[in-house]
C-alpha cells in the first residue's frame, strides 16, 4: 500500500521556509511585492512562479502563473491515494467554506494538481469532482509538464510497487498496477504570481471528512486522519491569506481555538511511549523543585522537549495556554511538554492550572534558574525547544500569538529535527 506519512521534503523545503512574521528583503519590496505577513510558514524571498502548461479537469489550458488577480492555494494530489489525498480533498472543501464565510471566497482559487500524470486524465478528475464532491480545480498535464512544475515547488514523487493484494480503482473497477509516493503539502501564491507560502505536512480535518472520502481511506489513512503529521488546516491557510491581504480575521474567528476537553486529551495521548504517558499521568499538577525539573529532561533524553515559562499573574500567558492545550494534546505522543512556573506562588499556580488545563505537569522554579536553557532575561512566557538530545536548539521569547505559530515551531524544533531520518517521510 502507499507509504503516507507527511513531509517528504522537510529537508528541501526547511531550505525555502522561514517561520511566521518574517519580512521580505528589499529586492522583493523593490520588485512590488508586499512584505509578507503570513501568520503560518513563509518564505523569505518571495519567488515569482514560471509560465507552467497544465490543462484543468475539462482539458482547458491553465497557465498557474497567470492568477487574473486571484490568490491561489495549491495541494499536491492524486485521485488513487488512500492514505493522504482525499483529506487533502476534505480540507480544501472547507478552505471554500471558510473563504466563502471570509468574504473572500471569489478572491481565491483553491487548486489540486496531480502527481499521478500518468493516470490523472482530464476525464478522470471529472469522475473524481462527480464522485467525491472535490468542488474546486484540479489540474494534471503529460509527465514532462508535471515533472517539471513540481520540480520547481521542490515536490518529489515516484512510482512504487503495488502492494499485494492491490488496490482496486475506484472508476475501473480494475486492480492497480503501481503506486505512487509523494510530498504532502500545501502552498499560496499572491496575485502578482509570487510564492509566499509553503508549507509541508499532512492536511488536517476541522470537521468530519464526507463518507465518499473517507471511503478511500485504507488503515492507514484512517490514523493518518486521527493524527496527521505536521498538520495544517482551512482556518491557518484562510488566516495566512486574510494576512497577506492586511485585512483583519473576522471578530467572531479570533477565539476558534478550544482546547481539547480532558477526555478528548487522554484519548487523543493514547498509545504515547512509556516516558511520555508518565507526563500525561501527572497533567495539570505542579511538582518539585528546578532539580526535579532538571531530572525530568535528563529522564526524557530520547525524546524532543518543549517547555513552557510561565506565571499565574502572567497575562499573556494566560493567552496562549489554549495553543498549548491543543498543540500538547496534538503532539503530545511524539514530543514531551513540560511547564515552568516562574517567581510565582504554588497556591497562585495551582489555581492556575485549574482553570487552564494542560496534559503535562508543571515545576516549579524561577526565571534565573531556568538560565542553563537559554531563556531570556524579559520574564514568561518564553518556550524553549529541546532535542532529543538534551541540546536547546530555539527558544521562543513572549506570548505565541497563534496556534500557527506554535505548530510551525514544533515542527521544526521539535518534529523536524526526528522527521529528517525518518524511512518513510513520504506520502502518497
Amino acid at each position: 500500500m502507499m507509504l503516507c506519512a507527511a513531509g517528504i521534503l522537510a529537508v528541501t523545503l526547511a531550505v525555502l521556509v522561514a517561520l511566521s512574521n518574517k519580512k521580505s528583503d528589499k529586492s522583493s519590496a523593490d520588485a512590488g511585492v508586499p512584505a509578507p505577513l503570513a501568520i503560518g510558514t513563509e518564505l523569505p524571498h518571495p519567488r515569482h512562479v514560471p509560465s507552467f502548461q497544465l490543462v484543468d479537469s475539462q482539458g482547458k489550458p491553465y497557465q498557474l502563473h497567470d492568477t487574473h488577480g486571484k490568490w491561489i492555494v495549491l495541494a499536491p494530489s492524486m485521485t488513487l491515494c488512500r492514505e493522504v489525498c482525499p483529506m487533502t480533498t476534505g480540507v480544501l472543501e472547507e478552505l471554500k467554506s471558510t473563504l466563502a464565510k471570509d468574504g473572500i471566497g471569489q478572491q481565491v482559487d483553491v487548486v489540486e494538481t496531480t502527481v499521478d500524470p500518468w493516470r490523472d486524465s482530464p476525464a478522470r478528475l471529472r469522475a473524481y469532482k462527480r464522485e467525491f464532491g472535490a468542488d474546486f480545480t484540479m489540474l494534471t498535464g503529460s509527465t514532462h509538464a508535471i515533472r517539471k512544475f513540481w520540480n520547481w515547488f521542490g515536490v518529489q514523487y515516484y512510482r512504487v510497487r503495488e502492494d499485494k493484494p492491490p488496490d482496486i480503482d475506484w472508476w475501473t473497477h480494475k486492480p492497480e498496477t503501481f503506486d505512487i509516493n509523494h510530498t504532502d503539502a500545501v502552498y499560496v501564491i499572491d496575485p502578482h504570481g509570487y510564492l509566499r507560502v509553503a508549507d509541508d505536512g499532512m492536511p488536517k480535518l476541522q470537521g468530519k471528512l464526507s463518507e465518499p472520502l473517507r471511503s478511500l481511506l485504507d488503515a492507514e489513512g484512517v490514523g493518518n486522519l486521527e493524527h496527521p503529521h505536521l498538520p495544517w488546516t482551512a482556518d491557518q491557510i484562510a488566516d495566512d491569506v486574510l494576512n497577506m491581504m492586511g485585512r483583519a480575521i473576522p471578530s467572531d474567528q479570533v477565539a476558534k481555538v478550544v482546547p481539547p476537553s480532558a477526555s478528548d486529551a487522554r484519548s487523543e495521548l493514547r498509545g504515547s511511549p512509556a516516558a511520555l504517558k508518565s507526563l500525561h499521568a501527572q497533567a495539570g499538577q505542579l511538582l518539585g523543585s528546578t532539580s526535579a525539573l532538571s531530572a525530568r529532561l535528563h529522564a526524557l533524553r530520547g525524546h524532543p522537549v518543549v517547555v513552557n515559562a510561565w506565571a499565574s499573574w502572567c497575562d499573556p500567558c494566560r493567552q496562549e495556554f489554549p495553543y498549548l492545550a491543543t498543540a500538547s494534546a496534538q503532539y503530545g505522543r511524539q514530543v514531551a511538554f513540560l511547564g515552568a512556573d516562574v517567581n510565582d506562588e504554588s497556591g497562585n499556580a495551582r489555581k492556575f492550572l485549574a482553570t487552564h488545563p494542560v496534559s503535562y505537569p508543571s515545576y516549579s522554579t524561577s526565571l534565573s534558574a531556568l538560565a542553563p536553557l537559554k531563556v531570556y532575561p524579559d520574564g514568561p512566557p518564553q518556550t524553549i525547544f529541546i532535542n532529543a538530545r538534551g541540546r536547546v536548539v530555539f527558544v521562543h521569547n513572549g506570548e505565541y500569538q497563534s496556534l500557527t505559530s506554535l505548530d510551525n515551531d514544533i515542527g521544526q524544533y521539535s518534529l523536524g529535527i526526528k522527521a529528517a531520518d525518518r524511512p518513510d517521510a513520504m506520502s502518497s
